[in-house]
């Protein structure tokens, strides 16, 4: 005699729980939030560099050690930011998460590399600059590109 407690058959494995899925609205929801947030948080990261960059670039004609340095800190700067464009997609489990950060990101320094009668708005015409820009560009397409999740492989058969 079994309780409700022990299975029918003891031997056997117990059968595996049913898989619950979010309705299709609320995972739809969620998909616009976090990119919405992502994109948020990439007009963030974007207004903060662009101005600590306009420091770097302030120091840059101060000699060899401070243009070492401001190349250091460039490309530990595009190292963090593929990284965080990676972590924005990771987390939010699509593409769209790194796509999200990305466009908020470029958003802002399009308008700070607007150019106005003076120069430009933020950015003066220094090679840490350019580095910054094109290589900033770079980071986020290959963190958007390497973002992209794909359908876990199958266990491939053992034969013995």
């Amino acid at each position: 005699m079994t309780t409700p407690e022990t299975p029918e058959n003891p031997g056997a494995a117990p059968a595996p729980a049913p898989e619950r899925r979010p309705h299709p609205f609320v995972s739809s929801a969620l998909t616009v939030l976090s990119f919405a947030l992502l994109l948020v948080a990439g007009l963030a990261v974007g207004v903060l560099s662009g101005f600590g960059m306009g420091w770097v670039s302030h120091f840059w004609d101060l000699g060899p050690v401070q243009q070492g340095a401001g190349v250091t800190a460039v490309v530990v700067f595009l190292v963090a930011l593929y990284a965080l464009c990676r972590l924005a997609g990771w987390g939010s489990r699509r593409m769209s998460g790194a796509v999200g950060f990305a466009i908020g990101y470029v958003a802002v320094m399009m308008v700070m590399i607007g150019y106005v009668t003076g120069g430009n708005i933020v950015f003066t015409t220094k090679l840490v600059n350019y580095v910054f820009l094109f290589g900033s560009m770079i980071a986020l397409a290959v963190g958007v590109m390497r973002s992209m999740v794909l359908p876990p492989r199958g266990v491939p058969a053992v034969t013995g």
